[in-house]
């Protein structure tokens, strides 16, 4: 399926690794110019060499950035309006805050989650809307989790960050949906990635049970039985960039296998 995306231009967060890479690999399919940015070199270059060898050199542009930080973020939407002339998407995704019981994170730990989860969010948003109204288009991608609809145990600080970014994209794609721009959030659940796999061995250490007998305990909680993919995610990302989702906005859309139970 053509989703109409090719020489779009799309700004990836955290790109070089897990997701946000599935991300960025997804949209070069679909013929996407791409800026990949994170904080690690190596891991950046790799994924820029990777993405491209499966499109051209001149439709990927990396750089390093840490995208928590209000220059850098000013640094990356500038240097990608220079090297492409024009932002279409924006997907955001930032690595979540340190493991904490909510009745014990202190105010720097909570200032922390907001600034690096929340208000990164709201600098990109800003500093890429100007570009998208004047073209009278756009897409704008949270990636979230689903805990800020099921909270687990020790994530108050990204739950918490996450559902002000769920509340700020409502309010955000209500203002903008007569500029044909877009915003939405995603929800996956429990995606297998490098980091997802490290986690497991942790608590295998931790626990003395094991990473792959975590590991399976974690994926019997989920009524398909297996973990995601990352690149399910990325193809879901794909869809929710083009035209063929230009009437879903202020959404939050679940990729969990069917783990949460609300009915609403």
């Amino acid at each position: 399926m053509d989703l109409g995306l090719r020489d779009r231009v799309a700004i990836v967060g955290g790109s070089s690794r897990g997701v946000g890479k599935a991300v960025a690999v997804a949209l070069a399919r679909e013929g996407a110019c791409l800026t990949i940015s994170a904080r690690t070199e190596s891991d950046l270059r790799k994924t820029e060499i990777e993405i491209a060898r499966s499109s051209s050199q001149q439709h990927v542009f990396a750089v390093k950035a840490d995208l928590s930080v209000p220059d850098e973020i000013k640094r990356v939407v500038r240097n990608t309006f220079n090297r492409f002339g024009r932002i279409d998407v924006l997907v955001n995704n930032l690595g979540p805050p340190p493991m904490s019981r909510p009745s014990e994170a202190g105010d720097q730990q909570w200032n922390d989650a907001m600034e690096n989860n929340f208000m990164s969010v709201v600098r990109m948003c800003r500093e890429v809307i100007p570009f998208m109204k004047q073209q009278q288009w756009g897409r704008i991608i949270n990636i979230l989790a689903a805990e800020i609809k099921q909270p687990e145990h020790g994530t108050a600080l990204s739950t918490s960050s996450r559902l002000a970014v769920a509340g700020y994209a409502k309010s955000l794609a209500n203002e903008l949906a007569s500029f044909n721009i877009t915003v939405n959030n995603v929800l996956p659940g429990l995606v297998l990635t490098e980091r997802v796999n490290a986690l497991f061995q942790e608590e295998g250490l931790r626990s003395g049970k094991g990473g792959e007998e975590v590991m399976k305990r974690a994926i019997a909680t989920v009524p398909m039985r297996r973990a995601g993919k990352p690149e399910e995610l990325g193809d879901l990302i794909a869809f929710l960039t083009s035209d063929r989702a230009g009437y879903i906005t202020g959404a939050n859309v679940q990729m969990d296998g069917g783990l949460l139970q609300c009915t609403m």
